[in-house]
Parts: C-alpha cells; structure tokens; sequence
C-alpha cells in the first residue's frame, strides 16, 4: 500500500508536540546567533564625502546643470580606476588586487546634489576608515591633476567612531533563519514520522489496505 500524506494527522500531531517544535525552532536560533558570532567574517564599512563643484558659468546656468551631472559621473568612474587604485595600494601597501580592492568601493551620488559618497569595506573597521580616507584624498589630486579641476574637496572624511559597528553578517536576519530552519526539521521529522507510521487507526486505513468495505466496528471500550 503506498503511504499518502494524512495532512489532519500531521496537524493533529503538531498540535500535541508543539513544544517539540519550539525547542528546535530555540535550538535553531541559539546555533544560528553562536555560529554567526563566532565563525563568519564580520565586516565593516567606512564612508566619506566628497563635494563636487566646478566653476559657475553666468551666462548658462543649463550648462553648468549638465556640466555638473558630467563630473559626477566623471568621478564616480575615476575612484575605482587603475591609476587610482595603484595609488592607494602602494601608499598603503596592500596585498589586495586592483580587482578586489575594487570589489569592496562604492561610489554613490546622494540624489541631485554634488556630494560623492564613497565607501569602502573591510574586515577591519581601523583599515576601512584608512583606505576611505586615503582614496578620497588621491581622488581630489587626480581632480587637480588630470582635469585641472581644484574645487573638489573632501567634505566629510571617515571617522572610526562611525564604522565600528559591522554592517555584516545580519545577526538578526541569521537568528531569525535558524528559528525557521530548526521549525521546518520538526515538521519534516513529524511528516517523516507520519509516512512510516504504518499503525491502522482509521476505517479508511483499513479499507485501503484490504480493498473491502467495512460493514461494522467495534467500539472500544475502558474498564471501569
């Protein structure tokens, strides 16, 4: 006879060991919060800003909307550039790559203003405020050097007081996965338990083993 799924035995079953449930959905968050803590990488994220502000032209405030934008973009580019990243890796001497370095750097524009935000993260808060820091710097030699542009300045440099906190792994995300997972296996086991139960309770279990209608039964009766 092939065990099919009794969905009113499983929530019947649920309903007596609720509380298997819950001890596994608490073990689940207890090994989520140890195992986060203790063996994934945290990471931090130092941010500074950057100002953007080239000279005004008089005589076409359009021009200097979309001259504006131009630059913006221009920088956005120009951070994670090659020249620039050999600049912060040799001042810094990092072992990373241009291409990992790369990979930890953003580079945000806040709205329609023309401050660039640029973060960067690290696996230490001390280093990632460092290498920010330092690459907001080049960034403004570069403007000077290459464009020969001089009203780009750092703004608001990293400070290590803001990047101390890890924006990564979410703890409160991983604990509240473990609670979901260590729930799910109860019910898994209880279904598991529910398909290899071959025990007959109903007339129905008996009717699809035999294949023979039931005309009676015996009700079962205690002693008293």
């Amino acid at each position: 006879m092939d065990k099919t799924i009794d969905l009113s035995g499983i929530i019947a079953i649920l309903k007596r060991f609720w509380w298997v449930v819950a001890i596994l959905g608490i073990i689940g968050m207890a090994t989520a919060f140890l195992y986060t803590n203790n063996f994934v990488e945290k990471k931090y994220e130092a941010t500074s800003q950057v100002l953007v502000k080239p000279e005004k032209n008089e005589d076409n405030r359009n021009f200097d909307v979309q001259l504006n934008k131009q630059l913006i973009s221009t920088y956005q580019v120009i951070v994670t550039s090659g020249n620039v990243l050999n600049q912060v890796r040799d001042k810094l001497h990092l072992p990373d790559s241009n291409k990992e370095l790369a990979s930890r750097i953003t580079v945000t524009n806040e709205g329609a203003s023309q401050v660039l935000v640029i973060g960067v993260q690290d696996t230490s808060p001390e280093q990632a405020v460092l290498v920010v820091n330092t690459l907001s710097e080049i960034l403004q030699q570069e403007a000077k050097a290459m464009m020969d542009e001089k009203n780009v300045r750092v703004l608001s440099p990293a400070e290590l007081e803001n990047s101390k906190a890890p924006v990564s792994p979410n703890l409160k995300m991983s604990i509240a996965l473990g609670f979901v997972a260590g729930m799910g296996l109860a019910i898994a086991i209880f279904v598991v338990i529910e398909l290899t139960n071959t025990k007959l309770r109903t007339h129905e279990d008996v009717e699809a083993l035999v294949d023979i209608p039931i005309l009676g039964s015996i009700e079962r009766r205690r002693l008293s």
